[in-house]
């Protein structure tokens, strides 16, 4: 929980090895009932760490109480591509990076290694296309740093709400020669 931030009962299930739908949900009620996790409803319920939670556990990440609906869809999306790409071992989230002689950054959603190559995701649930090119143009120019010092480019992984978007993104990381792949 403290990695996801917030995550619903099919994440956390899938995330634990929690077995079954009634397990699970048993375990998730006697966490809250021990006011180590809360919960809110939206079509589903979905969890985050308490203040109790953090120090059984020894966190010292931010709480994000009070969060949007845009930060909770886009923390929930993070999750499912986590769980689909096989949940890399050294996935860390919102991370800063420096490229182009350290004078530009780019924080990308999330990032992991495999088989010795960096990969950097992208997560687009309400972002506006304008955007979403302009990020793709930094990782354009931050391939070559990846290159220099790892022998490699990067493949940023795209995860977005509809096959037009999807098209589009597609189209640009071609345009831009990024090597990646864009999820519905």
């Amino acid at each position: 929980m403290n990695n996801l931030g917030f995550a619903t009962r099919k994440q956390i299930q899938v995330i634990e090895n929690l077995g079954s739908d009634r397990n699970a949900a048993r375990i998730l009620k006697r966490m809250e009932n021990e006011k180590s996790i809360q919960s809110f409803r939206r079509e589903f319920k979905v969890y985050s760490l308490t203040h109790h939670g953090k120090e059984l556990i020894g966190s010292s990440k931010d709480l994000k109480t009070g969060a949007s609906d845009r930060l909770v869809d886009h923390t929930l999306m993070r999750n499912d591509l986590y769980i689909k790409l096989g949940m890399p071992i050294d996935w860390r989230t919102e991370k800063e990076l420096l490229y182009n002689k350290q004078q530009d950054r780019i924080v990308v959603d999330a990032m992991y290694s495999r088989n010795g190559e960096w990969h950097f995701v992208e997560v687009d649930n309400k972002q506006t296309m304008k955007n979403n090119r302009e990020k793709l143009k930094k990782y354009a120019i931050f391939k070559k740093d990846i290159f220099r010092d790892y022998g490699h480019h990067p493949t940023v992984i795209w995860y977005t709400v509809s096959e037009n978007r999807k098209q589009r993104l597609e189209e640009w990381m071609r345009e831009y020669g990024i090597k990646g792949k864009v999820y519905v």
